[in-house]
């Protein structure tokens, strides 16, 4: 009789415990959603920018300006960002700069930022190019001008287009 109760007291204790490993797995993933988010390019959002003849689409999600290239773009040496925002409503964190190549801050002053993206060659265009992170309000940030840098050294000035609205809508 003492063994059986032993047997099921050691039975509860290992439920017990991982009910508990469960619970803070789940406290944890519920705290933390951005584990979760990848920066991808829906089907919905590639045929948007094809359609509207955009070189550049981005959308502000989770606190991250992602900015992605079009599938049927040249990819160029390098493309400078100038990235807009309200000072009092947006601080914008460079450390965590991210996505594919080599990133520098080329100019920066109170409500501007650029980012220049380069080695950028054997880029996934599926992906983000340019993972910005900030705090703040959403609506107070976006993309101004895109400048391209072609393999040949001449500029092009690249047609933007934000994935925003559509974005909120296939969620």
């Amino acid at each position: 009789m003492i063994k059986k109760i032993a047997v099921t007291i050691k039975k509860n204790s290992l439920i017990l415990l991982w009910g508990a490993i469960l619970a803070v797995w789940i406290f944890y993933v519920t705290n933390n959603p951005d584990m979760f988010t990848a920066s991808i390019l829906s089907l919905q959002e590639k045929q948007f920018i094809i359609e509207k003849w955009r070189d550049i689409g981005y959308k502000t999600n989770s606190w991250y300006v992602d900015i992605f290239m079009a599938e049927n773009m040249e990819t160029p040496a390098s493309i400078d960002f100038t990235v807009l925002f309200d000072k009092d409503k947006i601080s914008i964190n460079q450390q965590q700069l991210s996505g594919q190549g080599v990133f520098a801050t080329i100019n920066q002053n109170d409500n501007e930022i650029t980012i220049r993206s380069s080695e950028i060659q054997n880029t996934n265009k599926g992906q983000s190019l340019l993972i910005l992170p900030f705090t703040g309000e959403m609506n107070a940030i976006l993309i101004g001008e895109a400048v391209a840098t072609l393999i040949d050294g001449k500029q092009k000035n690249l047609s933007i287009g934000t994935l925003n609205e559509i974005t909120s809508h296939s969620k």
